[in-house]
């Protein structure tokens, strides 16, 4: 009998067997840690219900699964533009142009608001006598001013100054005079994506200390917020505005689910 052989068959054989063990380890080690890291998350709604945060989930948009990025331009207006529109569609105005991009409009008789103003109050005269009125949706009144922002395809432009119309109030509660910014050619750029849902956009703002104990999220809307204001053109996102209890607005861009900075947050005033 060759022992030497024999030897060396068992040396192999052992060392194939410690071979499969280490493997047969590993292998129970990686499926384990792989165990720990796949177990099931809580769901957002229960996280979210843990902290008492409260919101109509039947409210939140449905229709809306896919959007884009848009582009826009100032539209711009020159002396003949004014003279024109004086004589038109802003006629009983005095209308001066500032930075080639703002009309700035003093009423030849002002508008007498109710001291408990409502913006039903406004709308004939804004859907009349306002280049392209019917494009701008009441935001607030705040002190001495009532804003209306741009809309495009029935969703508003967020805080767009370039798509702005400012009435002025005086201390008699009569309007005398506006201040508007239009924005035109806005085209759909790029390839429609599919949006970050409502409660997704809420479990960011959750996850990032934007939503304390107990908040009720009274409202979820989607719009568009400007990401970049080049002096010739703007590129605007798809944009969840989330309302909490009925008076502070926050901004998460509906396609990559940031969160707008804390500096663009507001308070809603109506």
């Amino acid at each position: 009998m060759d022992w030497s052989k024999i030897k060396t068959i068992f040396i192999a054989a052992f060392l194939l067997l410690d071979i499969y063990l280490i493997y047969e380890y590993t292998q129970l080690k990686k499926d384990n840690e792989q165990f720990e890291t796949e177990e099931p998350e809580t769901p957002i709604s229960k996280t979210l219900a843990l902290d008492g945060i409260k919101y109509d989930e039947d409210k939140f948009p449905t229709n809306v699964e896919k959007d884009q990025y848009l582009t826009a331009k100032s539209m711009t207006f020159s002396d003949e533009d004014v003279e024109e529109l004086e004589k038109s569609r802003l006629s009983g105005q005095s209308i001066r142009v500032q930075d080639s991009t703002m009309l700035q409009s003093i009423l030849e008789k002002p508008i007498k608001l109710s001291d408990d103003f409502k913006k039903e109050e406004l709308a004939d005269y804004i859907k009349n006598n306002i280049l392209n009125g019917d494009q701008y949706v009441f935001w607030e009144k705040k002190d001495n001013t009532i804003t209306y922002y741009q809309q495009y395809n029935g969703k508003t432009l967020y805080h767009n100054l370039k798509g702005e119309l400012t009435f002025l109030v005086n201390e008699e509660n009569n309007i005398v005079s506006y201040n508007q910014t239009y924005l035109q050619d806005i085209k759909e750029f790029d390839e429609r994506e599919t949006l970050v849902k409502p409660l997704e956009a809420i479990y960011a703002l959750y996850k990032n200390a934007y939503l304390e104990m107990g908040t009720y999220i009274s409202n979820v809307e989607l719009g568009y917020y400007s990401q970049q204001n080049a002096p010739s053109v703007q590129l605007l996102a798809p944009t969840w505005k989330i309302t909490l209890k009925g008076q502070k607005n926050l901004y998460v861009n509906a396609l990559n689910g940031e969160i707008i900075k804390p500096g663009m947050e507001e308070t809603k005033l109506e």
